[in-house]
């Protein structure tokens, strides 16, 4: 939780995996390293098939439940952080706006929905961060992260875009300028791919934070392939 570490502080704060997949590894995983952290923190695996969730028992402050975008939860589960990866990369853009909707009326005051994709290996992410404060949805920005196994290039991360995303790769909207930002300061860093995949990416990272708004350059983050674009525009 280096983006927010207060966001689970507190009493028995709640988080949400939804749309674990066929069995629950990355569900337990995340468990796993919150709770070295936040001991109190419990788990809930949502998956909209029963038969996933009845052959696999959670564990002490694990639990896996049946639902959906209707999260399986008690009045005092409000959750504070949501995650919902490759779940909603099939629907249309306007559904998968309103299951955002639907998420963050469920969720604490201030806590955080991450929604996403990744590729199949698992090695680079896009993901939209939204908040709700006062009953509004505010847009944190769309964090950019990767492995650094083979070659850096930005392009690579279109495959992955949230669906609100995917179809704004045009001239004159700002995801498509900021693409085009991003591969001319990695062709202008490319001299940086000799110190290895990691140096590229932090040394285009802060290239691209000179000339585009809201990129956050922190290098500690740059260096574990996250990137952040705080003034992503949303939806």
């Amino acid at each position: 939780m280096a983006f927010d570490p207060g966001l689970l502080r507190g009493a028995n704060p709640v988080v949400i995996d939804l749309g674990y997949g066929r069995i629950p590894v990355t569900t337990v995983e995340w468990y796993d390293r919150l709770s070295a952290v936040y001991p109190d923190v419990k788990m809930i695996g949502v998956e909209r098939d029963g038969l996933r969730v009845a052959e696999h028992a959670g564990r002490a402050n694990i639990s896996l439940r049946r639902g959906d975008f209707q999260l399986p939860i008690t009045p005092d589960e409000a959750p504070k952080l949501v995650r919902a990866m490759n779940v909603l990369r099939q629907y249309e853009e306007s559904a998968a706006l309103s299951a955002h909707a639907q998420l963050i009326a469920q969720i604490a005051e201030g806590g955080l929905l991450a929604e996403g994709t990744c590729d199949p290996p698992g090695r680079k992410l896009v993901v939209v961060l939204l908040r709700v404060r006062d009953g509004v949805v505010h847009s944190e920005g769309l964090l950019f992260a990767r492995s650094f196994h083979g070659d850096f290039d930005p392009r690579s991360f279109q495959a992955v875009l949230p669906k609100h995303l995917i179809h704004r790769m045009v001239p004159g909207e700002a995801i498509f300028e900021f693409f085009e930002a991003w591969e001319a300061a990695a062709k202008q860093c490319r001299a940086s791919t000799s110190f290895g995949t990691r140096s590229h990416f932090v040394a285009t990272g802060e290239l691209l934070a000179q000339r585009i708004s809201g990129v956050d350059h922190r290098r500690s983050w740059l260096r574990n392939g996250w990137l952040l674009w705080r003034d992503a525009v949303y939806p």
